[in-house]
C-alpha cells in the first residue's frame, strides 16, 4: 500500500481555530473545542464588599471570560442575585473577555450573595460554570421605633413581664444597632393610672430594655408610647392591668412558645403571666391562703418543685427530681412525687415515682408508696394515682385502693372542697373522661361523654363547679363545667396548648 502525504485543513473564524482535521489513510478526526472558563476579574472584581442594605455598592461586579487560555470576547453572561437586584440579568463579554454590572443589596442585613455564569457544551452534554459573589449587608440609618417585646398583662403595681423592649429600625424594618435613648410613656387612650419606673433607656445593639415597668390602677386597653430625637415613633399593642383578686385559675401554657405559668379569673379573662425563663414551667399549685404557687421547673437543669406569690415574684426552690406539688389545707406541707434520675446521651429520665411529703419551706422530705399526681383531703388524707386512684394517711399508712378497676387506667384524682368526693379521669369507658366517685371510692359517676381526652380536674372553691384541660376543640385548652358534668364552657383559646388548671380558694 502506498503512503499517502498526510494533509491538514483549518478554518480561521473570528481569530480562533473552530475547525481542525487531518486526512490520511482514509480517516478523519475532529479536535475538541477549547474549553470555556469564568472567573472573578483578576482586579476590581467587586467580590467581599460591605454595603447598606437597599443600595448599589460602590464597585461593579466583573468576570473574566477565557477560552482554554485566551480571553473570550462575544460571550453571553448569565447574571443572578440571591438576595437584591443586577442592573442586567445577561451580558456580553468585551474584547478583554470582560464583563460587569452593579449589584443593589437586598432589604436583610447579613450575608448576600450573587453569581454569573456560562453555558459550556461538551461532546455530551452542556454544563454551567458559575462565578460567585458575596457581600454583607449592614442596617441603614434609623427611621422609626416598634415594640419588639409588647407590654403584656399585668397585675397592678407589679411590674410588666416579660421586660417590655423598643427597637430602633431602619427604614426597611432592620434593628439598626445604634444607642439611641428611648422614652416610653402611658398612650393617649389609656386609664388613669400611673406609669413607674425606668422610663427612658439607652439602647443597646439598637434595642432598648425597660425592665421594671409597672402601673398603679387597674384597667383594659392600655397602651405604651415610645419616642426618641428624630425617629417616628410607635404604639404599642393594648394590655390590661389586672386586680388581684380571689378565686383565680393558675395553668400551665406554651402560647408564648415556652411552657410558662399563667393565671386568669374564673371566667377566663384577665390572663396574667407569671413567669418568664427558658427553662420548662408547669404544674402550678394553689396553697390554701392563696398567697403561694407550686410549681415544677427544669431551670436549675432537672425537675423541681418551686414555690412563688400569686403574683409570679419571689421565686423559691425547695426539692429536686419532683413532680406534681400539692398542699396540705392547712399550708404546712407539699407532697408531691418523686422519682429516681437516670442519665444517658444527652437527657435524663426521672421514672420510679413515689409519693413523698414535705415541709412548706422544703425541710423534712419523706417517701413513701409508689405514685403520681397527689391530692390532699381537708381532713389530712392523700389521694394519688398508680393505675387506680388510692388513698393513703398523711403519713403513709392506711392505704387503699378505692377504684380497683384493673381493666381501666386512672389518673389525676382531686379532692373536693368539702373531702366527700373525688374526680378524677379513667379510660374505662373507652376515650379518658372526667368521673367523680364518694370519697370511699363508692357511686362512681362519669361527667363528659366524648372521645377528647380530658386531663386533670381543679373544684371550684364552692364547689359547685370543676375546671379541666381538655383537647376537644384541637390543642388542649382549659374548661370549666357544672360539678355535674353539665354547662361545658371553654376559658381559654390560645396558639399553644394549656393544661393543669389549679383553682385558687
Amino acid at each position: 500500500m502506498s503512503v499517502r502525504q498526510p494533509i491538514q485543513t483549518g478554518v480561521a473564524i473570528g481569530g480562533f481555530l473552530s475547525l481542525a482535521f487531518t486526512l490520511g489513510c482514509g480517516h478523519e478526526t475532529t479536535a475538541p473545542p477549547a474549553t470555556l472558563s469564568i472567573q472573578l476579574a483578576p482586579t476590581n472584581g467587586g467580590d467581599q464588599q460591605i454595603g447598606t442594605v437597599g443600595a448599589k455598592l460602590p464597585q461593579p461586579l466583573r468576570v473574566l471570560v477565557r477560552r482554554g487560555a485566551a480571553a473570550a470576547p462575544g460571550v453571553n453572561v448569565s447574571w443572578t442575585a440571591i438576595q437584591g437586584s443586577l442592573s442586567a440579568s445577561s451580558t456580553m463579554t468585551d474584547v478583554s473577555g470582560i464583563t460587569s454590572v452593579t449589584w443593589t443589596l437586598g432589604r436583610a442585613v447579613g450575608p448576600q450573595s450573587a453569581s454569573a455564569s456560562i453555558s459550556q457544551t461538551g461532546q455530551t452534554k452542556d454544563s454551567i460554570v458559575a462565578a460567585r459573589f458575596t457581600a454583607v449587608a449592614e442596617p441603614g440609618a434609623g427611621s422609626r421605633l416598634r415594640f419588639s417585646v409588647n407590654p403584656t398583662n399585668t397585675f397592678s403595681g407589679r411590674r410588666i413581664t416579660p421586660a417590655v423592649q423598643v427597637s430602633e429600625l431602619d427604614a426597611f424594618d432592620n434593628p439598626t444597632g445604634s444607642a439611641a435613648t428611648i422614652t416610653v410613656a402611658l398612650g393617649a387612650q389609656s386609664g388613669t393610672g400611673v406609669l413607674s419606673g425606668t422610663t427612658t433607656v439607652g439602647a443597646v445593639a439598637g434595642v432598648a430594655t425597660f425592665a421594671d415597668l409597672s402601673i398603679d390602677l387597674a384597667g383594659t386597653g392600655y397602651t405604651l408610647s415610645a419616642s426618641a430625637a428624630g425617629l417616628s415613633g410607635s404604639t404599642s399593642a393594648a394590655f390590661d392591668v389586672v386586680r388581684p383578686s380571689p378565686g383565680r385559675i393558675a395553668f400551665q401554657s406554651y402560647r408564648d412558645g415556652n411552657a410558662e405559668i399563667y393565671s386568669m379569673n374564673g371566667d377566663g379573662s384577665g390572663v396574667v403571666r407569671l413567669t418568664n425563663d427558658p427553662a420548662t414551667d408547669f404544674e402550678p399549685a394553689w396553697s390554701p391562703d392563696g398567697e403561694k404557687i407550686a410549681f415544677v421547673s427544669f431551670r436549675a437543669g432537672r425537675p423541681q418543685i418551686y414555690t412563688m406569690k400569686g403574683d409570679g415574684l419571689g421565686v423559691t426552690a425547695l426539692s429536686d427530681s419532683s413532680f406534681y406539688p400539692a398542699w396540705s389545707h392547712d399550708g404546712a406541707r407539699i407532697a408531691g412525687s418523686r422519682g429516681t434520675r437516670v442519665c444517658g446521651y444527652r437527657q435524663c429520665v426521672v421514672g420510679n415515682l413515689r409519693i413523698m411529703v414535705m415541709k412548706s419551706d422544703g425541710t423534712g422530705l419523706a417517701v413513701f408508696a409508689s405514685g403520681n399526681s397527689p391530692t390532699w383531703s381537708p381532713d389530712g388524707r392523700i389521694a394519688f394515682a398508680n393505675g387506680d386512684i388510692y388513698v393513703v394517711n398523711g403519713d403513709g399508712s392506711g392505704l387503699i385502693d378505692l377504684t380497683n378497676d384493673l381493666a381501666a387506667l386512672e389518673v389525676y384524682p382531686a379532692w373536693s372542697p368539702d373531702g366527700t368526693k373525688v374526680a378524677f379521669v379513667s379510660n374505662r369507658g373507652g376515650a379518658y373522661d372526667l368521673y367523680v366517685m364518694n370519697a370511699d371510692g363508692t357511686s362512681v359517676a362519669q361527667l363528659t361523654h366524648d372521645q377528647a381526652t380530658e386531663g386533670r380536674p381543679a373544684w371550684s372553691p364552692d364547689g359547685t363547679r370543676i375546671a379541666f384541660a381538655s383537647d376537644k376543640g384541637g390543642d388542649a385548652e382549659i374548661y370549666v363545667m357544672n360539678a355535674d358534668g353539665s354547662n361545658v364552657v371553654r376559658l381559654t383559646n390560645s396558639a399553644g396548648p394549656d393544661g393543669w388548671p389549679a383553682w385558687a380558694p
